[in-house]
């Protein structure tokens, strides 16, 4: 009896680990992008696409979560990297994702707001060397915040030329 619990207990964190990873690859199918849409009465907005003049340029976007409905909500994000930063280069697939070699903490992170609170996030400053590495030509590029509360979300921050010498 005992050895047939213990194989039990045994198999319990594998099959959450796969379920796990299953949704998780299923929440990141769905996206939702625009300027200010709203998700079950949550909105997400940029609210400002700092670009430091360094050499090479330094980039850092701030995101607004706002709870627009009249009852509490909450949104969970599946690591400490609450908004992350996507750059196009004129395509409608990302050509850097921050996603792909961001390291975030693991916990996840809850934002509970009331009716008409709000909460920012930001992106950390990354710079245009770390964007374009050693694939991407200087230019002009599109830069996007996406956050991943079950769903990406993803808003337009704006256009920046990005070199690096």
């Amino acid at each position: 009896m005992v050895t047939e619990r213990r194989r039990r207990l045994g198999i319990a964190p594998a099959v959450f680990g796969v379920l796990l990873a299953i949704s998780t690859v299923a929440a990141c199918e769905w996206s939702i992008s625009g300027l200010d849409n709203q998700t079950d009465g949550i909105t997400y907005r940029v609210t400002s696409f700092n670009i430091a003049e360094s050499f090479p340029v330094q980039l850092q976007i701030t995101v607004e979560i706002e709870n627009e409905s009249t009852t509490s909500q909450s949104v969970t994000f599946p690591d400490g990297c609450v908004v992350l930063m996507r750059a196009y280069d004129g395509g409608t697939e990302p050509v850097w994702d921050e996603g792909r070699t961001a390291a975030c903490t693991q916990a996840l992170v809850q934002v509970s707001l009331a009716p008409g609170e709000s909460a920012e996030f930001h992106t950390g400053m990354l710079s245009a060397a770390t964007i374009l590495g050693d694939s991407l030509p200087n230019g002009e590029y599109r830069i996007a915040a996406y956050l991943r509360p079950g769903k990406i979300v993803e808003r337009d921050a704006g256009r920046v030329d990005l070199a690096v010498p």
